[in-house]
């Protein structure tokens, strides 16, 4: 095993236990807000295992091309924090959790094949529905379907979570929707079958301690290149 190579072990391995989390991953905080919508939420990330694409006639004459998640995406598996819409008298409510993944069969004639395998929907009332797939991207979000744009921790379809009251919360990226270099982000609140609040865009999100971070996201990375390393240590 060269130098280098030992370096660059010791330092995945280092990223990899920075946060004194589990091997398999690890917490970081999302705090998003604008246009009378806030919220901070403490999110646990795992290495993303795509879903098949649901449909199990995909890739065959007269059907879809087969699915799955983009390779830079990792699973948001928990979720706890405080969300707050003034418009809607909700104020610092506690987040409740994550709403699972429920992949679904493509509801278009057309389908995208860029939609990833874990999108999503939540049918909330007769015609209307949200989406999500509870997928973060620390490198920023890659185009997932016909929407071109790119760059946010979030892609367009979002994570959906619940809130104490009966609340269903769907926050979801668009991307550099407004030039490059910028992000944005959406956000609808429904309470049952209603529909309390739809904001397409306008909302900011960040991550505090973007060091910290970055080591974090290395972390996962190395995690993923360890077995690799493992095993050219052995072959030296």
């Amino acid at each position: 095993m060269t130098l280098k190579s030992k370096i660059l072990a010791m330092g995945l391995l280092i990223a990899a236990t920075a946060f004194g989390a589990p091997a398999e991953a690890g917490v970081i905080t999302l705090n998003f807000g604008g246009l009378g919508f806030s919220g901070s939420a403490a999110l646990t990330l795992a290495p993303n295992v795509a879903p098949a694409d649901p449909n199990p006639n995909c890739g065959t004459a007269g059907n879809n091309p087969c699915r799955t998640d983009p390779a830079s995406a990792y699973a948001i598996t928990g979720i706890s924090g405080t969300f707050s819409n003034a418009a809607n008298g909700i104020s610092n409510a506690q987040i409740t959790g994550l709403v699972p993944i429920n992949p679904a069969n493509e509801r278009d004639a057309v389908f995208d094949p860029f939609v990833p395998s874990s999108l999503s929907f939540i049918d909330y009332a007769a015609g209307a529905a949200l989406t999500y797939d509870n997928l973060f991207y620390p490198t920023g979000s890659p185009i997932v379907c016909d929407f071109p744009f790119t760059g946010t921790y979030l892609d367009v379809f979002g994570m959906a979570f619940t809130v104490e009251g009966g609340y269903i919360v769907d926050l979801w990226g668009d991307g550099d929707l407004h030039g490059p270099g910028t992000t944005t982000y959406g956000i609808r609140v429904v309470q049952g079958a209603n529909e309390l609040a739809n904001q397409f865009d306008g909302l900011n999100a960040a991550v505090p301690e973007a060091n910290t971070f970055a080591m974090f996201a290395a972390g996962l990375l190395g995690l993923a290149f360890l077995p690799m390393l493992r095993k050219r240590s052995l072959a030296v």
